[in-house]
């Protein structure tokens, strides 16, 4: 399994400020400047569960992932 982390899409605003984006949920889960430092920080991000339930999604072993 690739690790977590990579495979949260980034996205640039113009002044180059980073947002990395839940793929499970979509929350932003992070926003840096530079870039390298968001892994970090989406390694540490936990889906919310009652939003995942709420909408028919269930995790995996309290991972968040789906």
């Amino acid at each position: 399994m690739s690790e977590r982390a990579t495979q949260f899409p980034h996205r640039q605003d113009s002044d180059g400020l980073c947002h990395s984006i839940c793929p499970t949920c979509f929350a932003t889960v992070a926003r840096s400047r530079p870039e390298s430092e968001l892994a970090e920080l989406e390694r540490a991000h936990v889906c919310d569960q009652s939003f995942l339930e709420g909408r028919g999604h269930f995790n995996n072993a309290g991972t968040g992932e789906v």
